[in-house]
């Protein structure tokens, strides 16, 4: 884990005070983490790259190729739980 100094002055250090006082947050570390991912949400830092979209849909269309030409074999959500029954016990 790596660690490092944030110094806040301001309105900034006003916030987190302000967070912790009103019980929102226990720690700066939470709001300092939750800040982050809430960047990363809205910038969408996890968002796939176009080069793996494009491989995912090849790979759809090929699966549905199989499909269509009866290559593969498709199975209703009952047959497939009772290929798999111990599926039966995940929530879908």
């Amino acid at each position: 884990m790596d660690e490092f100094v944030v110094r806040l002055n301001g309105k900034p250090k006003e916030y987190v005070d302000r967070f912790i006082e009103k019980g929102y947050f226990n720690t700066k570390s939470e709001i300092i983490r939750l800040g982050i991912m809430e960047l990363a949400s809205k910038y969408k830092i996890d968002e796939p790259s176009y080069e793996e979209v494009t491989l995912v849909n090849k790979a759809i269309k090929k699966e549905m190729n199989k499909i269509k030409t009866n290559k593969t074999k498709v199975h209703s959500q009952e047959e497939f739980l009772n290929l798999f029954p111990h599926l039966k016990k995940v929530k879908l």
